[in-house]
């Protein structure tokens, strides 16, 4: 609640929000780059939440969409959207009903309670997480997601923190990221200059964003790792 009031809510002239990553873990760190970026959703009427993870229990070759049919949180339960979830199944033979990967102190259960706090109760979710992140699967789950989402009043949420980057590795990912230049995010997040937890998040959201209609992209904090606490990431996408 308190990260939420001090966040100062950018200006996106007008346009509709479409997309955002925020930081991945629950160290306080990441709170204000996380709550500027929720503060975009403040009285936008949202259905859905589609919140793309990276694995914490290791690679396991699929990219799995929670079985239980609500998500607990402190706050409350949130209800997961059956429908969706299958029509994503449908998209892609690599997407699974699948519960590996889900249930940490990272990704969902650290995004749902700023969802609550923004959105209220009335909203569902579709908790995903990447066990693997090859430029094919993010390409795959993009493409799905955004194909499924195109006319929906949805959100969609990954979650990354960058883990180490030095300063013009660091500007490259910000210019490539606004202009939406996926391959050019890839090569830099698999390079030796940037090491991001979430790379596959974040590649799926701007493909997704894409498919959705964005046309603008803001990097909102980008910060490598510091005192040992990984940097935090927040982005926008919308369409003007």
């Amino acid at each position: 609640d308190s990260l939420l009031i001090e966040a100062d809510q950018p200006d996106l002239d007008g346009g509709s929000i479409i997309a955002l990553i925020v930081p991945d873990s629950n160290r306080l760190s990441g709170g204000p780059a996380a709550a500027e970026a929720y503060s975009l959703l403040r009285d936008v009427e949202l259905d859905t939440a589609v919140v793309v993870s990276p694995s914490h229990s290791g690679e396991f070759g699929r990219l799995s969409v929670c079985k239980v049919d609500t998500y607990q949180t402190p706050l409350g339960d949130v209800v997961i959207n059956d429908h969706l979830r299958n029509e994503l199944c449908d998209e892609d033979d690599d997407i699974f009903l699948d519960d590996t990967g889900h249930y940490h102190t990272e990704g969902a259960d650290v995004q749902l309670p700023f969802l609550q706090r923004i959105l209220g109760d009335d909203f569902d979710t579709v908790p995903i997480v990447m066990g693997e992140e090859s430029p094919a699967f993010c390409r795959e789950l993009g493409r799905a997601v955004g194909e499924v989402l195109y006319s929906k009043q949805a959100i969609v949420v990954g979650t990354a923190d960058i883990l180490e980057g030095e300063d013009v590795a660091l500007e490259k990912l910000r210019a490539a990221i606004e202009s939406f230049d996926v391959s050019e995010v890839l090569h830099l997040m698999a390079s030796e200059t940037v090491r991001v937890e979430g790379m596959g998040a974040i590649a799926t959201v701007i493909l997704a964003a894409q498919g959705r209609g964005a046309t603008h992209a803001r990097v909102l904090a980008l910060g490598g790792l510091q005192d040992g606490t990984p940097g935090p990431i927040a982005c926008a996408f919308w369409r003007a």
